[in-house]
């Protein structure tokens, strides 16, 4: 059965609509009716398994029996934003707008436009961005929040870690962590090499000891990836084997799961 497809611009309204605070003011999108559907929330994560597209899920889903029951509860399906690369979509996620309206094309990059960085904090609230040092969630999002989430050890794990802490200790109101690692090894092996699936266990474990801390924290969980991957045909050895940046619905489709207390 297909599920519905939304635009990663409606991330960041979703996110507004959930703490009862107005879209950031560039904001191209609409909230996702199916998310916003179960009420105001005092408190919203996303947590986003870098690259891990439809085509990757379609694959190796029942490798991923946790993320497969949420999604038998909530799934729908994302359309990433383009170039569907991993610091134009997070800062899809934080602003609703695309490249040309938030103007970030690498992690280096500043924003052009408000966010909800900037809006969680001018209602009075305080948020955090999480990521690995020299990875988007690092070094784009990290600096912008008001809580620190850069993590130097190269490790998923590590990043989970310090989300379950910044919510456990600080509760602000909005957390955005890239779990980079998955991205990392797509791009390795390729997203269709059964090599993957070991990453993609441990991916699942992971997001379930995310769900038990968030939902006892009190957040909304939204689980969507930033674009997905596909094979490259041929590849040189020693070379990548897994890559994106097209419009290809391989790049550009990603599924979208959701859970709360």
């Amino acid at each position: 059965m297909s599920r519905p497809i939304v635009e990663m611009t409606s991330i960041a309204p979703t996110v507004s609509a959930l703490l009862g605070l107005p879209a950031p003011s560039s904001c191209r999108g609409a909230p996702i009716a199916e998310i916003v559907a179960g009420g105001p929330a005092e408190r919203v994560a996303i947590v986003a398994p870098d690259a891990l597209g439809e085509y990757a899920w379609g694959l190796w889903q029942s490798a991923m029996p946790f993320m497969q029951s949420l999604h038998a509860r909530h799934s729908l399906t994302v359309r990433s934003v383009m170039p569907s690369i991993t610091p134009v979509n997070f800062a899809a996620m934080v602003t609703g707008t695309d490249r040309a309206g938030h103007g970030i094309g690498t992690w280096r990059d500043a924003f052009a436009c408000e966010t909800l960085f900037d809006v969680v904090r001018r209602a009075g609230g305080r948020s955090a961005g999480v990521g690995m040092r020299g990875y988007t969630g690092g070094e784009l999002l990290a600096p912008r929040g008001d809580i620190p989430g850069r993590v130097e050890e190269h490790a998923d794990d590590a990043v989970a870690d310090r989300v379950l802490a910044i919510a456990r200790t600080e509760q602000p109101r909005f957390i955005i962590a890239q779990l980079g690692c998955v991205d990392d090894t797509f791009h390795a092996l390729g997203p269709s090499s059964p090599d993957v699936v070991p990453m993609l266990r441990g991916t699942d474990a992971r997001y379930r000891r995310l769900a038990d801390g968030l939902l006892a924290a009190g957040y909304v969980m939204i689980v969507v990836s930033d674009h997905g991957q596909h094979d490259i045909p041929n590849p040189p050895p020693g070379g990548k084997r897994g890559t994106h940046g097209t419009d290809s619905d391989q790049d550009c489709l990603v599924p979208c799961t959701w859970t709360r207390a």
